[in-house]
């Protein structure tokens, strides 16, 4: 009898979380709320229970409670008005880095009877990052002999931003010799090139300084 009863809370234990892991997966289609990243903490998301088709009342009667994918808390639920807030204020490139979208999934708790219901907070990126080049200098030896037309390929400024928030173009200060030219990359990031337009001679000018933004 002793062996018995002690595997049996463990027995239980286990189902309640292959239950709980079934419900994650296989719960009805989410709902989803977008938000700007940096909102103040206490800001009105949405009312979880006017969307979700419940009555206010039932949030208190029925022990509701959020429950988040990765445990962080990133919301908080008034039961008592059904309002949605933001827990704190939210950095999406220190949540999600550059994954796009960022998503924070999470799912409402019901008892008496057991419910749940999905629901997904996506993060919208804000222009709150400024490009960056890694090495303040580049150094290029370009031999008088190049031919213009020639292209000389330039490093990436770091911009944690996202989408039309990262850098869109790329310039240098106005010279007679090379012009910049922005491409696209396969990730959809641009880099920059430096075109020579016009032959170089060294004896004229032996070095050039030249600006890039």
């Amino acid at each position: 009898m002793e062996i018995a009863l002690a595997k049996t809370p463990q027995k239980r234990q286990v189902i309640f979380l292959a239950i709980l892991l079934l419900f994650w997966e296989a719960g009805s289609d989410a709902v989803r709320y977008y938000m700007p990243e940096e909102t103040e903490s206490g800001s009105f998301v949405a009312n979880l229970a006017k969307d979700l088709g419940l009555r206010v009342g039932e949030l208190a009667t029925r022990g509701a409670r959020i429950h988040y994918k990765g445990n962080k808390q990133v919301l908080q639920l008034d039961i008592e008005t059904g309002n949605l807030l933001l827990y704190e204020k939210l950095d999406r490139e220190v949540l999600c880095g550059v994954t796009d979208p960022c998503i924070l999934y999470f799912q409402l708790l019901l008892e008496n009877p057991v419910q749940f219901f999905q629901a997904e907070l996506q993060l919208t990126d804000i222009n709150d990052h400024s490009p960056e080049f890694l090495d303040k200098e580049m150094l290029l030896k370009i031999p008088e002999s190049v031919q213009p037309g020639t292209i000389f390929p330039l490093k990436i400024a770091q911009d944690l931003d996202i989408g039309i928030n990262t850098v869109q173009n790329y310039t240098i200060s106005p010279n007679s010799h090379f012009h910049a030219v922005t491409r696209n990359r396969g990730d959809g990031r641009k880099y920059p090139e430096l075109v020579l337009d016009k032959s170089l001679d060294r004896e004229e000018q032996s070095e050039l300084s030249l600006t890039l933004t």
